[in-house]
C-alpha cells in the first residue's frame, strides 16, 4: 500500500487546506512508468532518431491505460462508509471513532479513508489505509481527542481507492455530517464499577460502595479483628453464642445541590483549561458519585442570572440530565449574583442539603456576595465551598525576587493570597466547609470531603 499524498494528510473542511476536488490522483506506479519510458526519450532522440515514436506511444498508451484504470470497475459509487457514534465523546481524553465500510464491488479494494472531523480536534492515526474486502462487516478505527467540551460538527467522510491496474485512486464521499456533543470528563465515569484513582500514585484509592463506613445499617458479620467494638451486635452475639457485629454503609437519599460560579473570577486559564471547566468536572465527579451512593443530586450555574438548572433527583437518567445542563457551560465576563442562587434554594430545596459552591476566592469585593449568601444559606444546609487557587501565583509569593520587577510581582502575589487568607477564614466563621485547593486537584478532594461528610453523618 502506497503512502498516501501530501495533499490528504492535513485537509479540513475550512480554510486553505480543504480537500482538493478532483476526481481521481495518478498512483506511484504511474509516475514510475511513466518516468521509465519518458526516459527512453533522450536516448532515442540523440542515437536512433527513427526510434523516437516508440517511447512516445508508450506514454500514450500509459495515459489510455489511466483512463481505462478510472472508467474500470471497481466505482467509488458501489462503497458505502458510516460513522455510528454510539456513546457520547470525552473532551481531553482519546475516543474511538469506528467507520464501518460496506463494499458492493465484486473485489477487494485498497483504499485510503479520510474522515472529515471537527475543528481543532487531533484524530490519528489520519488519514487510514486499508484493504477493504468484498461486502459487509469492515470496520475501520482512529482515536479523536476533541480540545474541549462544547459541540462539534463531523463532516462527509471522503475516500480514494485504486484502480484495477493501479494506475489511479479514485475519490468517493460518503455523506455523513452531523453535530456531536463533547462531554467532560467523560472517560473518568465510563466504568461501571467506578473507582478514584490517587493522582500522585496511580493507585485506588477508595471504591464508591464501601461496606462498614457510615451509620445506616446493612448487614451482619461475624466479628474480625480491626472491626469497632462498638458496632457488636449483642443479641444476635447472645443467640449465636460468637461475636457479631454491624456491618453499616453511607446514608441514602440524601440531597447535594450543586453551585457553579459562572462568573469572571472563572475565565482564568489554569493549563489551557479555565476555572469552569475544571469545577465542572468536578461537579460531574460528585454528582455521578452521589447517584451512585443512592443521593438525590441537582445542580445550578450562576452568572447576573440563574442560566442552569436542574433540580435535584435519584431518578433514572439524572445524570444525563445534569451532564446536558452543564456540559457546553461557559464562564461569562460578568459578576455572579449569589443571592439569586439562594432564593432558588430556599424555593426549591425543602430537605437539609450539602450544598457545594465552585468558585473563587480574588478579593473581598468580588466574594462580598458569596460571604453574605453563605451566612444565609447555612440556617438550613451544610454548604461547602470548593474554591480554587492559583498554582503560579503561590509560587510567585514563594520565589526569591531577582529583580525590581520581579519583587513588584511577588508583594502583589503575595497581597492577593493574604486576602485570600481571609476570604477563607470569613466563610469558615460562617459555618461553611471550605476547600482551598489547585484546580488540578478539586476534583479528588471535593470527592473525598463528600464521602468523609457522609461517613461521619455530618450532613
Amino acid at each position: 500500500m502506497p503512502a498516501a499524498p501530501h495533499h490528504l494528510k492535513n485537509s479540513s473542511r475550512k480554510g486553505s487546506n480543504r480537500i482538493r476536488p478532483l476526481p481521481f490522483f495518478l498512483s506511484t506506479r504511474f509516475f514510475v512508468l511513466f518516468a521509465g519510458a519518458s526516459a527512453l526519450l533522450l536516448p532515442a532522440y540523440r542515437f536512433l532518431p527513427e526510434t523516437i515514436a516508440l517511447p512516445l506511444a508508450l506514454d500514450g498508451l500509459l495515459l489510455l491505460a489511466v483512463a481505462v484504470d478510472y472508467l474500470m470497475d471497481p466505482s467509488p459509487s458501489r462503497i458505502v462508509m458510516e460513522r455510528p457514534l454510539l456513546y457520547p465523546l470525552a473532551a481531553g481524553h482519546p475516543n474511538e471513532i469506528v467507520i464501518e465500510v460496506f463494499n458492493r464491488s465484486r473485489q477487494t479494494v485498497n483504499a485510503i479513508v479520510k474522515d472529515d472531523v471537527p475543528d481543532r480536534c487531533l484524530a490519528d492515526p489520519f488519514p487510514i489505509n486499508s484493504v477493504v474486502p468484498t461486502g459487509p462487516g469492515t470496520r475501520l478505527s482512529y482515536r479523536l481527542i476533541p480540545p474541549k467540551r462544547g459541540t462539534g460538527e463531523f463532516g462527509d467522510i471522503h475516500f480514494w481507492i485504486q484502480g484495477r491496474l493501479g494506475l489511479v485512486w479514485k475519490r468517493g464521499t460518503s455523506e455523513a455530517t452531523g453535530i456531536v456533543k463533547f462531554y467532560p470528563g467523560l472517560a473518568l465515569m465510563r466504568d461501571r464499577y467506578f473507582t478514584v484513582r490517587k493522582p500522585d500514585s496511580g493507585g485506588i484509592l477508595r471504591l464508591l460502595r464501601r461496606p462498614g463506613v457510615g451509620t445506616e445499617f446493612d448487614s451482619l458479620k461475624e466479628y474480625s479483628v480491626g472491626d469497632d467494638s462498638r458496632l457488636i451486635h449483642w443479641s444476635t452475639t447472645a443467640r449465636k453464642g460468637k461475636l457479631i457485629v454491624r456491618r453499616n454503609r453511607m446514608e441514602r437519599s440524601q440531597t447535594v445541590f450543586i453551585v457553579l460560579d459562572a462568573g469572571r473570577m472563572m475565565t482564568a486559564r489554569i493549563r489551557e483549561k479555565t476555572k469552569l471547566d475544571y469545577s465542572v468536572e468536578a461537579a460531574l465527579l460528585i454528582a455521578y458519585a452521589g447517584l451512585e451512593l443512592g443521593d438525590r443530586v441537582g445542580v445550578m450555574a450562576v452568572g447576573q442570572d440563574v442560566v442552569r438548572f436542574q433540580p435535584p433527583s435519584n431518578a433514572a437518567g439524572q445524570f444525563s440530565r445534569i451532564m446536558e445542563a452543564t456540559y457546553d457551560l461557559e464562564p461569562r465576563l460578568e459578576q455572579p449574583r449569589f443571592h439569586l442562587a439562594l432564593q432558588v434554594i430556599s424555593a426549591r430545596l425543602k430537605r437539609r442539603a450539602l450544598v457545594v459552591v465552585f468558585t473563587d476566592l480574588i478579593d473581598e469585593r468580588a466574594s462580598e456576595g458569596l460571604l453574605r449568601y453563605t451566612a444565609a444559606l447555612r440556617q438550613r444546609h451544610l454548604p461547602l465551598v470548593a474554591a480554587l487557587s492559583d498554582t503560579d501565583l503561590a509560587q510567585v509569593a514563594d520565589t526569591a525576587p531577582e529583580t525590581t520587577h520581579d519583587l513588584y510581582r511577588q508583594g502583589v502575589a503575595a497581597g492577593i493570597l493574604a486576602r485570600r487568607e481571609r476570604l477563607v477564614a470569613g466563610l469558615a466563621e460562617r459555618g461553611a466547609l471550605v476547600l482551598d485547593t489547585p484546580p488540578e486537584n478539586i476534583s479528588i478532594e471535593v470527592l473525598q470531603r463528600y464521602l468523609d461528610i457522609k461517613s461521619r453523618n455530618i450532613l
